[in-house]
């Protein structure tokens, strides 16, 4: 190998170091990128574990509270914000060592720093009071057992109560482990529909009764036609002379084991007056 061609190989040799030193700057930002997926998705990730844990063992406390009779206390986490700060340098200095030359080695460096800022306010208030106090509506437990949740956990959580017709009196079994004996009975009757339910044969549907009502037509104005058309529907029986009014009013939910629709109207309103006792 001549002179020329070794100072051509040489040449070549630096022309690459320098372009790789040259690429290296431009490669930093790639890095930046890939990594604040991650780490945002890690995040949100942590913080949505760490807020539902949170409130969990918030919720276990009360319980603990309100069964020894303590006073119980709610906070709320309203608002969580988090930058994260991400840096990378890079750089050259000459040659540590005594190495001779224009070598350079490259010196790389970068950050990361999250500032997370986390608001916890107490929750209290009149609103907060009667929405604690108030007892569940009965749509809501439609609305979860039309989602198939599992009957046994609903009644458990919504039912104060269960009454037993035995003979001409009437039973009640407590929801309340207090109460070992109505809350063991309570317990068989909740499982013994959620095992109805499993097997595909539990029915709950609001009792929906019709009620009717009759009025001489004479005795209706028309501004009073025009009200009583806003709450009821009304049929005009011409060769009578009659208005008949009908309104279809929701009552208490009906669970059995056979479709409510086979009962007669005669049968909803027997129901009904039982339900009221």
């Amino acid at each position: 190998m001549n002179k020329a061609e070794r100072i051509t190989s040489s040449d070549m040799k630096h022309t690459y170091r320098y372009l790789l030193w040259l690429l290296l700057p431009c490669l930093l930002p790639v890095l930046q990128g890939c990594l604040s997926p991650i780490t945002l998705q890690h995040a949100v990730s942590a913080y949505d574990d760490t807020i539902t844990d949170a409130i969990s063992r918030q919720l276990l406390t009360n319980i603990a509270r309100a069964q020894h009779h303590q006073p119980i206390h709610f906070t709320g986490i309203s608002n969580v914000a988090a930058t994260f700060d991400f840096r990378f340098n890079a750089g050259a200095t000459p040659a540590l060592g005594g190495l001779a030359g224009n070598t350079l080695m490259p010196i790389f460096g970068g950050s990361i720093a999250e500032n997370p800022t986390i608001s916890i306010v107490p929750i209290e208030g009149e609103e907060f009071t009667w929405r604690l106090l108030t007892p569940f509506r009965q749509n809501k437990f439609m609305l979860l057992f039309r989602q198939r949740f599992d009957v046994d956990l609903l009644l458990r959580l919504m039912a104060q109560e269960v009454r037993i017709q035995e003979g001409l009196s009437q039973k009640t079994y407590r929801n309340r482990s207090p109460f070992p004996a109505d809350y063991e009975m309570f317990r068989k009757v909740v499982l013994h529909l959620s095992a109805i339910q499993d097997q595909n044969q539990l029915h709950a549907e609001p009792l929906n009764i019709e009620y009717n009502w009759t009025l001489p037509a004479a005795s209706v104005s028309a501004e009073g036609f025009q009200t009583l058309e806003k709450e009821f529907s009304i049929y005009h029986d011409q060769q009578k002379g009659l208005f008949t009014l009908r309104q279809k009013k929701q009552g208490p939910i009906l669970i059995t084991n056979y479709d409510p629709e086979m009962l007669s109207e005669t049968e909803r309103v027997q129901l009904n007056e039982e339900a009221k006792q």
